[in-house]
């Protein structure tokens, strides 16, 4: 599959949290001019309307969304195993982080999704605060990618320039742990100043420790995004311990990028 033809996948258990995770795809799937796959994973102790959660799901995403292509899948199995084989078709997997009344969605699925899917993924951490259609959606905060010089900084980059610049909205290039040369930096930023002139782009670098420095940063960004690293030379890339405490802890929604 054409990965522009490729849809975006939320995940919804019928929670508020969930809710919120499907308000954020819709917005993505609608900006992006992609079918947005509502996808519920049926479990035995699941409602007893499995068809219902989706659907119900669905004629939200209409209505915060009313131009968008819906479709609705009810799959039997665990969230996680059924998100993961979705995601090797989907251009964003979405779903909602830490869950606090209940519902599929816990801290570890969606980590386990950001360290082992095959597309990037949205954690929409604390989703219920977007759940309600009267609450808007951040609209003018930074959208702040987490750089080191690796390439999957450079996968970051690109998804962030991508959203901020479909939302008009500023990019924050954050290094931590130890400052670098600002020529280094340069360089690496200078092939994404080219090709994206209207972002304003700021650079920050701070002495801190990753994990403190991405979740502080994220609590005035609109979209925390962090790539996926190779962990061992064997596997493909994904997410190192500090990356999946982040998702985990930050405050803010958190895209863990791939390669493709």
């Amino acid at each position: 599959m054409l990965l522009e033809h490729s849809p975006v996948v939320v995940g919804v258990d019928g929670t508020t949290a969930s809710m919120g995770a499907v308000r954020w795809a819709a917005d993505e799937a609608a900006r992006h001019d992609r079918l947005l796959r509502i996808v519920h994973a049926l479990t035995w102790e699941g409602p007893a309307d499995g068809q219902g959660v989706a659907l119900n799901a669905a004629a939200e995403a209409r209505d915060w969304q009313p131009g968008i292509a819906v479709e609705t899948m009810t799959l039997g199995g665990a969230p996680a195993r059924i998100l993961r084989e979705q995601s090797r078709t989907a251009h964003l997997v979405v779903i909602g982080g830490r869950v606090h009344e209940g519902g599929q969605f816990d801290a570890s699925i969606s980590a386990h999704l950001a360290a082992f899917a095959h597309c990037p993924v949205l954690v929409v951490n604390n989703g219920w605060r977007w759940a309600d259609p009267i609450t808007a959606l951040p609209g003018h905060a930074p959208v702040v990618v987490g750089v080191d010089g690796s390439p999957s900084s450079q996968r970051a980059l690109a998804y962030g320039y991508g959203e901020a610049s479909s939302r008009h909205v500023p990019l924050v290039a954050l290094h931590a742990g130890r400052a670098r040369p600002h020529d280094v930096v340069a360089a690496e930023l200078e092939p994404w100043l080219r090709r994206h002139p209207e972002v304003e782009t700021r650079f920050d670098s701070r002495d801190t420790g990753v994990l403190e420095t991405l979740t502080e940063a994220a609590r005035d960004a609109l979209m925390l995004i962090v790539g996926a690293h190779r962990v061992g030379w064997y596997e493909r890339p994904r997410p190192n311990p500090v990356t999946q405490l982040v998702v985990r802890h930050a405050a803010s929604p958190v895209l863990v990028t791939r390669s493709v």
